[in-house]
């Protein structure tokens, strides 16, 4: 007697930690998808497949789905209200929560290591960091686009502007950078004007737009 094929799948939850399952059915229907992942009710949940256009589906829990399809990749079972529609470099898309990492959008969309995700807004593109968190709510659907990641960024000390590498930078390279008098203290300008003392050795991930200014150790005047 032939042995009875199985069939293996990958699937995560939102933290995209993949997990294989093996299935003896060729043909499935959604809830039996979410089922491996026990999530009940599973109304409360989107089961999603990610194909190799890079396009992310909803499947209804009675949808069949076919396992034999090579243009499936993987699936997602996600806990969440309601699906949030996105596109990336044209690849439609669908989330149930109103957040997702920048790094997992260029997962979804097989961005490069060199590129980064950008979305066009009508004050100019705007660039996320692989570990920002972005926002996918309405009203808009949002469009993203990939770019190729520029080797420098411009910051900027006391609103000169200067070019340097992107990448982590300590407290004491930047000094460097900026020529700040011997023994001033580095401050990062947060986007709503707070300053944080940079600390001996602190690394720093720069990137377009960050701004640094200094002041004399406490006890001592400019």
């Amino acid at each position: 007697m032939a042995k009875k094929k199985h069939y293996e799948i990958e699937w995560s939850d939102e933290t995209f930690s993949f997990q294989k399952a093996r299935i003896s059915d060729a043909k499935v229907v959604g809830a039996q998808i979410a089922e491996i992942a026990n999530a009940y009710p599973v109304e409360d949940f989107a089961i999603l497949r990610h194909l190799k256009s890079g396009d992310l589906e909803t499947i209804r829990p009675t949808e069949l789905v076919d396992l034999e399809d090579p243009g499936i990749v993987r699936f997602f079972v996600v806990k969440g209200p309601s699906n949030n529609r996105f596109s990336v470099e044209g690849r439609a898309m669908e989330w149930p929560q109103a957040l997702l990492a920048a790094k997992h959008i260029k997962f979804l969309a097989y961005a490069q290591d060199d590129q980064i995700l950008v979305l066009d807004t009508d004050d100019g593109e705007v660039e996320f960091e692989d570990d920002a968190l972005v926002d996918l709510s309405p009203p808009t659907v949002e469009r993203f686009k990939l770019r190729k990641m520029k080797k420098t960024v411009t910051v900027y000390y006391k609103e000169t502007a200067y070019e340097i590498e992107r990448r982590k930078w300590t407290t004491e390279e930047l000094l460097a950078a900026f020529s700040v008098p011997a023994g001033y203290k580095l401050d990062q300008i947060s986007g709503d004007g707070e300053f944080h003392e940079l600390k001996p050795g602190e690394l720093v991930k720069v990137r377009d737009g960050m701004e640094f200014s200094s002041h004399p150790p406490v006890g001592q005047s400019s």
